[in-house]
């Protein structure tokens, strides 16, 4: 940790020694524009056509081509770099581990392909705009040139099918072919249709790489001589070493009338959960809570308690997670739609255990008096070590032996200490520390909690935090870890008054200084700061 980089400049190389050595190699390429369609968001292509902003037949066709999982096809998708929104999207939705840069031949890439297509000798087939039909491309020997519309949604509905027939009737039987596809969004539904039909071939999406050939013109501005893409050698992490996989933990207990927008938040994260778990607690008292029969499809495990088991079940449920990644929300927590992406780039960066709201303890033995929230109550501009976290908890499946470590009397107090023992545990044995990724002003995508939601919802009657015993029993647990010797993120930085101007907000980042010039003892300027802080 951090994971290995792959960059641009070697994905190239690997690429075109198996196309100059004749190896049928598929490559498929993804950015915004294909996105956008899948999605069903308007698009302005920048050769004029315009996409509907509702799905279409090319849709659903983009779409399909996600799911093939054959060793001969390679998916070039966005990289984090230029479009991190686009690359966790495509990363998480596409199995197949054969993942590249959409960008091959474009940028740092740009000049080193035009060299190599000019060497190139090999038997092609073209599918490109119809302005280059009769045109020469560098060396190669062009069978034949397959013209397509200016308008990829319409051509897709009204004449791609026809042409996709007449190019397998003739040449469909021919294998070692170079079929060089230049068609926007058209290329990857079309190569899959021609690979379906005779993987002997390589098919390559060259996009407006070709342009200079098949439009007799600069196109693109990373194809300008002074561009400032002309040396950006763009990078991702090694698909080979990093999963995207994510199961997620959500709990039914008294609230089920939150568990339908809960769910509605996390099936349109941006970063896809591979699945959705959920464990129904018991109430101890009064009648049963039912389960929405209705919402039961859209779970991928469900496990209902015979018993009351606390706060403490539903992480001893994520053992059964399939991901070695999971995340864990309270009932009350609705994540923005970037949560998950969030919290996986961070980890990324630094393993760590990742929440939305986290405690910086000022005066642990009088918690849960005294003490500061950041994350979705308090913005953070970047990330932020904290003593533990609350409402969402992002981690690695491999670390949960650990949070079983915790004492038997925190344990048995069922109703709390499972988020402060988490991180004591991890910090103790691992030296994993706990942190809140950034939460950036009013980009509440971002949030594990989205402010409007958990302010509402976490401040009801049914919330554990809201009870005396709750607050007693937090009280009980703290105690207990800070007898074993926790030391707190706050005693271990003197200077915390300034650690915590660097990532709050400008109003708060001016009260921390005021704080710090009055110069009364540490307890006195944590009591001033706490009370101007939420909790």
């Amino acid at each position: 940790m951090p994971h290995t980089k792959i960059y641009l400049s070697d994905a190239l190389e690997n690429i075109w020694e198996q196309i100059k050595n004749k190896h049928n190699i598929t490559l498929l390429r993804y950015g915004d524009g294909e996105r956008a369609i899948i999605q069903g968001r308007a698009v302005n292509a920048q050769e004029g056509w315009r996409g509907p902003n509702h799905r279409t037949e090319l849709s659903e066709a983009l779409e399909s081509t996600l799911c093939f999982d054959d060793p001969q096809i390679h998916y070039g998708i966005s990289c984090p770099c230029c479009d991190k929104e686009a690359y966790y999207w495509y990363s998480s939705r596409i199995k197949n581990g054969n993942k590249t840069f959409s960008n091959m031949f474009a940028n740092g890439n740009y000049t080193e392909l035009i060299k190599k297509i000019e060497t190139l000798q090999r038997d092609a087939i073209i599918i490109g705009n119809s302005v280059g039909l009769g045109k020469k491309i560098a060396n190669l020997t062009i069978l034949k040139y397959y013209s397509i519309g200016d308008d990829c949604i319409s051509f897709w509905e009204s004449d791609a099918k026809v042409l996709l027939e007449q190019i397998k009737k003739e040449y469909g039987h021919k294998k070692d072919l170079l079929y060089v596809v230049c068609a926007g969004p058209l290329s990857e539904p079309m190569i899959m249709s021609l690979f379906q039909n005779n993987p002997d071939n390589c098919y390559i999406d060259f996009g407006s790489s070709l342009d200079k050939y098949i439009h007799g013109s600069i196109t693109r501005s990373y194809q300008k001589a002074k561009s400032k893409y002309k040396t950006k050698n763009c990078w991702m992490w090694n698909p080979e070493k990093t999963s995207f996989d994510v199961s997620v933990i959500v709990n039914l207990y008294k609230r089920p009338e939150n568990l339908e927008m809960q769910l509605k938040a996390l099936e349109n994260q941006n970063l896809k959960p591979k699945e959705i778990m959920i464990f129904q607690d018991p109430v101890n008292s009064g009648p049963p809570i039912p389960f929405p029969n209705e919402l039961k499809e859209r779970f991928d495990v469900i496990e209902i308690s015979s018993k009351n088991v606390g706060v403490w079940g539903r992480f001893n449920f994520s053992e059964k997670a399939s991901s070695p990644y999971v995340c864990v929300f309270d009932d009350d927590t609705i994540p923005g739609s970037r949560w998950l992406e969030n919290c996986h780039t961070e980890m990324q960066k630094q393993e760590g255990l990742y929440g939305t709201n986290g405690v910086l303890m000022m005066d642990p033995p009088t918690y849960p008096k005294n003490f500061i929230s950041i994350g979705w109550k308090n913005p953070n501009k970047t990330t932020v070590e904290v003593d533990f976290v609350g409402h969402a908890w992002f981690f690695k499946k491999k670390w949960l032996p650990y949070l079983f470590m915790a004492p038997q009397s925190i344990q048995d107090l069922k109703i709390c200490g499972e988020d402060m023992s988490f991180s004591y545990e991890l910090l103790k044995h691992l030296n994993i520390k706990t942190y809140i990724p950034p939460h950036p002003g009013r980009k509440v995508e971002f949030y594990g909690s989205i402010p409007k939601h958990g302010r509402r919802l976490g401040g009801s009657a049914a919330a554990l935090s809201q009870s005396k015993e709750s607050r007693q029993n937090y009280k009980k647990a703290m105690n207990i870890l800070v007898d074993k010797g926790w030391v707190t993120v706050l005693q271990k930085n003197k200077k915390w008054h300034l650690l915590l101007a660097r990532y709050l907000h400008p109003l708060i980042k001016t009260l921390c200084g005021l704080i710090l010039l009055q110069g009364p003892r540490r307890r006195a300027r944590g009591a001033l700061l706490h009370r101007i802080l939420p909790k």
